[in-house]
């Protein structure tokens, strides 16, 4: 009989027992027993109210109840057994490892986020007990699990350097993602130092909360930030869940420009912003339990109401709206995991954990790269806006130089008409209206060079009143500057090519300036002159008056052998000519001649 019940009783444990046959390869779910009662020993609990767990996982939402696990390990191997058991959640609060021999119960550990780090095996977030186990000896375990939070167990029996290896790569790419989330805030945070922009301040915060939020979830927050004052983490976290969403609103509006654009999305938005900061603000004041249930609901409430938005505008293809979305769904699967935990399902926690990594990182990547393209957008069109400001301004003052250009070219233009005239009145003779000797003098030079240049004849004539002093004596001045305009206005009656010059040489003397002319050319003009000055008397104030015109002619082809003063020299002394020979009178000489030989035309 006595057998009999210790065969029962083996067969009993064993169903309920973790059986070790051989060394263990890497890690094993561990079977267990599990009861709520808030009681001192779990041999107070009848055992009915145990209920057993495959699997190692269970996931019982809030409460405040303390649970009680049970479990035995059996190693039927020769060697020592020195595991690590080890729960994946590690946002348990109390964990307390009893073991049992000889029917007593003996305290092995504590862990948990109200312990201090320093007491655990491992220096680290997750909860780990170390166990050992003797060759072929059985061991009956008790956890007893207290949190103010979710009550999610999730245990596994793992062999050492197994487990650290496998943190280790866990780790290391949990350190990637935090490094790049908060590489990008220090980016957005120092953009916003530069250029002052805000877009960049509220990306920077919203970045920041997310890697707080994703540090806490991996339990980093209770390991290097606080691992005595677990309450604080109580206090900040569920204000933090509901904080790190209103950037990210305030973004969505003036990322999407809604107050132009669609007014009953700014009020849903504003409404909804409205509500977050009152909830943060009265979160510390709520307890754990509540205060987490109501940031998870409201979080998910807000990021619904945030794709709703940000959705209207993504199909009226809105670039910076489907961005944005891209940036909220990874949001939205993690708050739908975390409403889970809340509501008792079970998700494994270790596997989720890069999923969640990546979702995280994706949100703050996507906003970071919106604000720089915002910024960018608006450089560009800050840029744009002052190259037509400075093309603008460039056509005005173009426009200007062209007006004051034109403006001086008319001002220089009348200049020159003015210089002109007032050249044209220095070369003039104020008594005839003929040209003056400074013209005469600078015409002669500029014929005498055409006419060695083109080789044709030039022929200057010189004229002079015959008898003028007298007329002066008996007439006056008067009679005698009106027997010189008489006389100039004869000889330009007289002269009819545009490039025959008559100028007043001096007192009752003038002369003339023939180009291409020779001496038969010249004396008609000459004699044309004589005559009709011969013919007529001249009526002045003083009475009638007879005059008569002496004239010496000289035409020659200009050559090196002559220069322009000796055309008027030859001119002269054939005039000198003429008045000796009587007056009245044309005579040329040529340069084949001395000056004595003069001819009588």
């Amino acid at each position: 009989m006595r057998l009999i019940a210790i065969l029962c009783w083996l067969f009993s444990f064993t169903l309920h027992a973790n059986t070790l046959n051989s060394k263990l390869h890497g890690h094993t779910e561990l079977n267990y027993e599990y009861s709520i009662a808030n009681v001192s020993s779990p041999q107070d609990i009848p055992a009915s109210a145990w209920q057993r767990v495959e699997g190692g996982q269970i996931n019982l939402g809030l409460g405040t109840s303390p649970v009680w696990l049970k479990f035995a390990i059996v190693n039927n191997t020769a060697t020592q057994q020195d595991l690590f058991l080890f729960n994946a959640f590690v946002h348990i609060d109390k964990l307390t490892l009893y073991h049992k021999e000889r029917s007593k119960l003996f305290t092995q550990r504590e862990l948990g986020d109200s312990v201090p780090i320093k007491t655990r095996y491992l220096k680290d977030a997750d909860q780990i007990f170390k166990l050992s186990l003797a060759p072929n000896q059985k061991q009956e375990y008790y956890i007893k699990a207290q949190t103010a939070g979710v009550m999610k167990l999730n245990l596994s029996l793992w062999q050492q350097d197994k487990y650290i290896e496998q943190k280790a790569r866990f780790n290391l790419i949990m350190g990637l993602i935090l490094g790049v989330m908060f590489a990008s805030s220090l980016i957005l945070s120092v953009l916003f130092f530069i250029t002052k922009k805000q877009t960049f301040a509220l990306a920077a915060v919203f970045n920041i909360c997310v890697w707080l939020l994703f540090a806490w979830l991996l339990g980093y927050v209770y390991r290097y930030i606080s691992d005595q004052g677990f309450w604080l983490v109580h206090t900040v976290m569920p204000a933090l869940t509901i904080f790190v969403l209103i950037p990210l609103n305030i973004l969505t509006e003036r990322l999407l420009g809604l107050h132009s654009l669609a007014k009953p999305l700014v009020a849903c938005l504003r409404i909804t912003l409205g509500i977050s900061v009152a909830l943060v603000l009265i979160s510390p004041l709520l307890s754990y339990t509540l205060a987490l249930t109501v940031a998870v609901v409201f979080a998910l409430f807000h990021i619904l109401i945030l794709l709703l938005v940000t959705g209207i505008r993504a199909q009226k293809r809105d670039t910076k709206a489907q961005l944005l979305v891209v940036c909220i769904l990874p949001l939205l699967i993690t708050m739908l995991y975390k409403g889970a935990l809340i509501f008792s399902y079970s998700i494994f926690f270790s596997q989720l954990m890069v999923l969640f990594g990546i979702s995280y990182l994706i949100s703050c990547i996507t906003l970071t790269l919106i604000a720089i393209s915002q910024y960018i957008q608006q450089r560009d069109i800050k840029v744009s806006e002052t190259i037509r400001l400075q093309e603008q301004h460039q056509e005005e003052l173009e426009s200007k130089i062209q007006e004051r250009t034109f403006e001086l070219e008319v001002t220089l233009r009348e200049l020159q008409e003015k210089n002109l005239e007032l050249e044209e009145l220095n070369t003039l003779d104020s008594l005839t209206g003929l040209r003056n000797r400074r013209h005469f003098d600078k015409k002669i030079t500029m014929e005498f060079r055409r006419s060695r240049r083109e080789q044709t004849p030039l022929a200057v004539v010189m004229l002079d009143i015959d008898h003028f002093k007298p007329i002066n004596d008996e007439y006056g001045h008067l009679a005698g500057d009106e027997a010189i305009k008489y006389v100039a206005a004869s000889i330009k009656g007289a002269l009819r090519r545009p490039s025959d010059i008559a100028c007043r040489y001096g007192g009752e003397e003038f002369a003339l300036i023939l180009p291409n002319t020779d001496a038969e050319g010249a004396k008609l003009v000459s004699e044309t002159i004589r005559k009709s000055i011969a013919k007529h008397a001249i009526k002045t104030s003083s009475g009638d008056v007879k005059l008569t015109i002496s004239a010496g002619i000289f035409s020659h082809i200009a050559d090196a052998s002559l220069d322009p003063n000796q055309y008027t020299d030859w001119a002269d002394k054939a005039l000198y000519l003429a008045k000796q020979q009587g007056r009245n009178r044309v005579c040329f000489a040529n340069s084949t001649q001395s000056p004595n030989d003069t001819e009588e035309l």
